[in-house]
């Protein structure tokens, strides 16, 4: 009694190691040589010779083609050889040197350093070969004539059935997964049919795929038959098994043929459909009796193969070439629009429609750490961010795309109406991360196998084996969180609107570098102009107002008041000149003065302003409340400017009717209107006063340089010290506003980003 373990895990891949390409024997219905064509020695034979002639693989072993042949065969052998495509198979009728009349059917291909002849006997006299001709020509010109891919299948199954004279002939599709489908049978009367079932990838394994590749067609007459082994199964070249691959008589893996008994077939071949070198189906050919079909009906039957590829190519084309075609067309309704409308958002959202259809998608997403806009059905933005993550995790990807999002992201079934399909490509590979995602909705669908999917585990010896299925009855499958497959058309059209609204956005970007280079440059040279202008205006300006001094010295002993007030007016538009161009000066150097950000207390700012205004303020009668403020990165001075502007303004436009108060505090903004990264608080800083206020319609305007709500002569000022506060918040990041009403006050603020550790406001300046 084996008391060895039974193993709980079995490995359904263990079909796919199963070395079929070497099984060390053949079918018995023909006979295999091998030899090498560096001397043309016989070095492999297969063990039923003995069947067809009277000779053993000991009598041919180490002899040449010319001792086996006959001398035409062996010449025919040696010129077809010489011919391009002799690698892949080519028929030629073959003698051997013994038997006199008897003539085979020759398959001859080269694989793994070796020359191989398989021999058949021939099917058809020359009296049938102008039928057959006839037979294949009409099947070929009925399968061009398809214009659809179904009808184009059911005409190559209806052809190859008619040829071959199988019981059923079925075309079997790949899927992505390997899985397949059957979508065209015909069958004679009383066959089963298995037309739109589905079949696991497991019933064609890995390794059995790679070989309906190499070798387009493969042939059991009978499932019965006792292989016939190789003698000698070795390569002399490489000392390793002989490999079969490209062998249309080979013997095929014992699970295989059991396969077929559950069927209830006795007689089967299969045909590849290859697209390039894809392997794209099959045509499957089974029968309930032992059935052989010869050389000339592989043949044909290879040909419809081939032609019906040819078919399918072209559909497919046309298919690409329709939507090609109808995606350029909105590409260049887009690039109008993005044009027309200055914004690729906008353009995308005008277009959203027509892209989704041609997309076959239910939802648009453009990511960016800038904002997120969403077209048609789409997950929530938190979702859209988390996916986002997700994807920037995946490592070397140029796009991602998937038809069963939750698969991966087990948190996508909550949103699996909308997007069970992803196709992410991205618009940037550097951060900040940009990503067009399109969305597909989960397609809920019943989906009928052949039979359980599940390959069964039986206990044979002791251990666990897997085995085909018995039962092939319809097994239905409720399938959900699963989108329609993106197609690669539908992947190429995706990347090159990604590459459109990239190179929109390259060039808007581009262009506005540019702008923004030639307005610091203007910004320099005006900054540049306004400092030499002052500067050289200051001094005239110096002369005019001593000449003035002296002129009013000199009419005062006169006592002319007309000339005394026309000096006046003098002195004073100098003074006026004076201030303006100080202000001017001041407005030109906020940047070039500019120094480091630093921690600063803003309390002990505004304590500095207040001493340095306390005249004006005492004399204006003003009481000052300076409430507590936090410490921020800023720059000092400028800081300190903003503040003695801010409470200048406040002194100079008090209300007549009431005593002047003025309050100086801060406030923390909420957290939808902060801007900056997640380690610094948005802060309000605040200079309220009860004075005359204005009509908050001038509430963007004032901030402008020169902009003044009243005249010259009613209130002393440039009208510039605002602008000077906007430009200096600017440059720290922040932002400058106005809360206002006429005959009650105003509220000026301005908002900088102060660290989050310092969410206690700062202490106040210890006092001398």
């Amino acid at each position: 009694m084996n008391d060895r373990p039974v193993p709980a895990i079995l490995d359904p891949t263990d079909c796919d190691r199963e070395p079929i390409h070497v099984p060390g024997a053949i079918q018995p219905h023909g006979l295999l040589f091998a030899f090498t064509e560096s001397n043309f020695q016989i070095v492999a034979v297969s063990s039923n010779l003995s069947q067809f002639v009277a000779l053993d693989p000991d009598d041919v072993l180490g002899r040449s083609l010319a001792d086996v042949f006959d001398a035409q065969s062996a010449a025919t052998l040696r010129a077809a050889l010489d011919e391009t495509g002799a690698t892949v198979g080519s028929l030629v009728p073959i003698r051997l040197a013994q038997i006199r009349g008897a003539e085979f059917s020759g398959s001859i291909h080269r694989h793994a350093g070796l020359t191989f002849v398989e021999l058949e006997p021939p099917e058809h006299g020359l009296a049938d070969a102008h039928a057959f001709f006839s037979r294949t020509s009409g099947a070929i010109k009925r399968l061009q004539a398809a214009t659809t891919l179904e009808s184009a299948c059911a005409a190559a199954a209806q052809e190859v059935r008619g040829i071959t004279g199988f019981d059923r002939v079925k075309v079997y599709r790949f899927a992505d997964d390997f899985s397949g489908q059957v979508i065209a049978e015909d069958r004679a009367e009383g066959v089963e049919s298995f037309l739109g079932l589905h079949f696991p990838s497991s019933d064609i394994p890995a390794q059995a795929r790679k070989l309906y590749a190499l070798n387009p067609l493969r042939i059991i007459p009978d499932i019965d038959y006792r292989p016939a082994r190789l003698v000698p199964d070795i390569n002399p070249l490489s000392g390793q098994p002989i490999d079969l691959s490209l062998s249309v008589l080979r013997s095929v893996s014992p699970i295989h043929l059991e396969y077929m008994r559950n069927i209830g077939m006795h007689g089967t071949m299969s045909i590849s459909i290859m697209r390039g070198e894809r392997l794209w189906g099959l045509i499957a050919c089974h029968n309930r009796a032992p059935q052989h079909v010869g050389p000339d009906a592989r043949q044909a039957s290879e040909m419809v193969a081939q032609v019906l590829a040819w078919q399918i190519g072209v559909m497919e084309e046309e298919a690409v070439t329709r939507q090609t075609l109808k995606g350029k067309t909105i590409q260049r309704s887009l690039i109008s629009d993005i044009e027309q409308l200055r914004d690729h958002r906008a353009g995308l959202a005008r277009n959203s429609a027509a892209l989704l259809e041609l997309m076959g998608a239910s939802g648009l997403c453009l990511y960016s750490r800038e904002g997120v806009t969403t077209l048609g059905a789409t997950p929530p933005e938190s979702a859209i961010e988390n996916l986002v993550n997700f994807l920037g995790r995946a490592e070397g990807a140029e796009l991602f795309q998937t038809d069963r999002l939750s698969a991966l992201l087990p948190e996508a079934a909550a949103y699996a109406d909308v997007a069970s399909g992803v196709l992410a490509v991205p618009l940037s590979r550097a951060p900040p991360r940009r990503v067009m995602l399109w969305f597909r909705p989960e397609v809920a669908q019943t989906v009928r196998w052949a039979g359980n999917p599940d390959k069964p585990v039986t206990v044979v010896d002791g251990e666990l084996r897997l085995s085909p299925r018995q039962s092939f009855a319809a097994w239905t499958e409720q399938t959900r969180g699963r989108a329609i497959p993106w197609q690669n058309h539908e992947i190429a059209a995706a990347v090159e609107i990604r590459d459109l609204v990239t190179g929109v956005i390259l060039r808007n970007t581009e262009k506005l570098e540019r702008v923004n280079a030639q307005l610091a440059r203007s910004n320099e040279e005006l900054e540049a102009f306004a400092h030499v202008a002052s500067h050289d205006i200051k001094e005239p300006l110096r002369h005019i107002e001593a000449f003035a001094g002296m002129l009013g010295e000199s009419i005062r002993p006169i006592g002319d008041g007309r000339l005394h007030n026309l000096v006046g007016g003098i002195e004073s538009s100098s003074r006026r000149l004076r201030n303006l161009i100080k202000d001017l000066a001041e407005f030109s150097q906020v940047g070039r003065r500019a120094k480091p950000l630093a921690p600063a207390s803003l309390r002990n700012i505004a304590e500095d302003v207040v001493a340095d205004l306390r005249q004006r303020i005492d004399e204006a009668g003003a009481t000052v409340d300076i409430d507590a403020l936090p410490v921020a990165h800023c720059d000092h001075n400028q800081m300190r400017q903003v503040l003695q502007n801010l409470l200048s303004n406040a002194v100079k436009y008090r209300h007549s009717d009431r005593p002047c108060h003025i309050r100086i505090f801060a406030t923390v903004l909420p957290e939808e209107e902060r801007r900056g990264d997640a380690r610094t608080l948005s802060t309000r800083i605040c200079v309220s006063d009860n004075g005359i206020g204005f009509d908050p319609k001038y509430a963007e305007q004032i901030f402008e340089p020169f902009q003044r709500l009243h005249g010259p002569d009613a209130y002393e000022g440039s009208g510039i010290g605002l602008a000077i506060c906007r430009k200096i918040v600017q440059r720290h990041g922040g932002s400058v506003g106005v809360e206002t009403s006429p005959g009650l006050g105003s509220t000026f603020w301005f908002t900088l980003g102060t660290p989050l550790e310092n969410k206690t406001l700062a202490p106040e300046r210890p006092q001398s």
